[in-house]
């Protein structure tokens, strides 16, 4: 029987959630799940998924219902997710700031659940490609990945039909879906060493968009069955990710209303038939399927043999991370936010994680903190002609302050600490170091890089080839020839032989 996935995403960062209505949210949501989950029985694994924040305010709020969570993890028949501390787009930040938001939650995850997670949400799915680095640099093992985004990069005729050529437009929902086979093996097989030692698993709106139609009485439960079913395939070791969405609207209309409708009064409006919903759910997931965590399909499935490329800027729904930078929030508040970071990077980081970085951790740490909430993305959301809840833009307001008032403690603190000198970064003129790390693989292992890494390759073993003679030119040769040889094995092959 084929395996299904079923991962909950919980943010009380949310647009237009405010404050008064988190514990209405954590009860009539993420509670329901837990219950409906423990009362189905240990086969009906879930994954339940959460910001630090998340945690940290149900920690507060609700500590009976973060009992129960922890009760079923440490049961088996619950997989957490960790996601980035306050739910920033992370192809939006810098690396840096995306390993830290990742880092702040992991503390959290530890304080309250006594342990660091493995498997991770990656808000959006937005992709440059050093996001699975951040990931990886703070424990992941795991993380989700977008069908479509891979697809579009990958497959000519798919892309032919649905890539968005409008990076401006907010999705691609309204374009037309290429005529997939429902077996096809990037939507049920994992893929391994994203970067070494991360996995991912697809999650595709092919099937997860209807979890919310459902709860919302927009489709009944037999539609909703019929498109799992249709879109799992007919394979046996197989995964099918089948719900990968807002935990909210199990339980709430979460913010469908405002979106939709610009009816602020439903806003997380609870709905009580949720609990029914979610038992009849259930049960039919466990008549036709063997419901797993995330991290046992990525770990037990046949992976695929190719390697996970995604072009920079993409995002899920066939849109691009530009969908949430091109706001008229994100153009107010990130320039305010790199130039905090400039500041710090250039006046005090030399210190505070350098020379002094003992004296210095607690600021520095201080600093991170509030910067990278900074770049919570529902303060930001949704575009016009909808606008922002003035709460969620205040929170980012107040965390862009405390990062400047943290700034000001710097200054302070690190005066009569002289700055260490630069390090030397001019490179020989005609040297054959390439000077630009593009990956933590075997670059000699060309059948495991992707394209963006197979031409960062080319262009180093192309250069050290120019600047070598002799045995290390033929090496470099060789290096250049293999290189060649890889995109004809991957049917690329309408191109003239280099000149070497």
């Amino acid at each position: 029987m084929q395996k299904t996935v079923s991962i909950y995403h919980a943010n009380l960062n949310y647009a237009f959630l405010e404050p008064h209505k988190y514990e209405q949210v954590i009860r009539a949501s993420y509670e329901t799940i837990l219950d409906g989950h423990a009362a189905a029985g240990p086969r009906a694994k879930f994954v339940f998924e959460a910001s630090g924040f998340t945690i940290d305010v149900m920690a507060e709020k609700c500590p009976d219902v973060l009992a129960k969570l922890r009760g079923l993890m440490e049961s088996g028949q619950c997989e957490f997710m960790g996601a980035p501390y306050s739910h920033p787009i992370l192809a939006n930040i810098p690396e840096e700031d995306a390993y830290w938001s990742c880092e702040f939650s992991q503390r959290s995850y530890e304080k309250h659940l006594g342990t660091r997670i493995e498997s991770w949400w990656n808000p959006e799915c937005t992709w440059m490609q050093y996001v699975p680095r951040a990931f990886h640099r703070a424990g992941a093992k795991y993380l989700t990945l977008d069908f479509e985004s891979y697809m579009n990069c990958n497959d000519k005729e798919y892309a032919w039909v649905e890539k968005n050529r409008a990076t401006d437009i907010y999705w691609g929902g309204h374009m037309p879906w290429y005529d997939l086979d429902p077996n096809c093996k990037f939507l049920h097989r994992p893929f391994r060493n994203i970067v070494p030692g991360l996995h991912g698993l697809c999650r595709s709106d092919r099937l997860v968009g209807k979890y919310v139609s459902y709860f919302l009485g927009k489709i009944t439960l037999e539609d909703y069955i019929s498109n799992v079913q249709r879109w799992s395939g007919d394979g046996d070791d197989t995964a099918t990710v089948i719900i990968a969405d807002d935990a909210e609207y199990c339980g709430t209309t979460g913010y469908y209303y405002v979106k939709y409708y610009r009816d602020y009064s439903r806003s997380f409006e609870v709905r009580p038939d949720a609990r029914e919903k979610l038992d009849a759910l259930i049960q039919k997931l466990l008549s036709i399927s063997d419901m797993a965590t995330f991290k046992e399909c990525c770990e037990s499935v046949e992976p695929v043999e190719e390697p996970f490329f995604v072009e920079d800027r993409y995002a899920w729904h066939r849109t691009y991370a530009d969908c949430w930078g091109g706001t008229p929030e994100a153009k107010r508040f990130d320039p305010m936010v790199a130039e905090l970071r400039r500041e710090y990077k250039e006046k005090y980081q030399p210190i505070t994680e350098g020379t002094h970085q003992a004296q210095f951790e607690k600021l520095s740490t201080k600093f991170w903190f509030h910067c990278t909430n900074s770049a919570n993305s529902d303060g930001r959301w949704p575009p016009p002609p909808a606008e922002p809840c003035e709460f969620n833009r205040q929170w980012v307001l107040a965390e862009i302050a405390a990062t400047r008032a943290v700034l000001a403690e710097l200054a302070e603190a690190t005066k009569g600490i002289p700055m260490p000198p630069k390090p030397d970064v001019n490179a020989v003129a005609d040297s054959p170091e390439y000077g630009f790390h593009f990956t933590d693989k075997d670059i000699a292992d060309v059948e495991k890089l992707t394209f963006y890494e197979l031409q960062h390759a080319l262009y180093a073993a192309r250069r050290a080839f120019d600047h070598t003679e002799g045995e290390a030119r033929e090496t470099n040769r060789a290096r250049v020839t293999a290189i060649y040889n890889e995109y004809r094995r991957r049917g690329i092959d309408a191109f003239t032989n280099p000149t070497l």
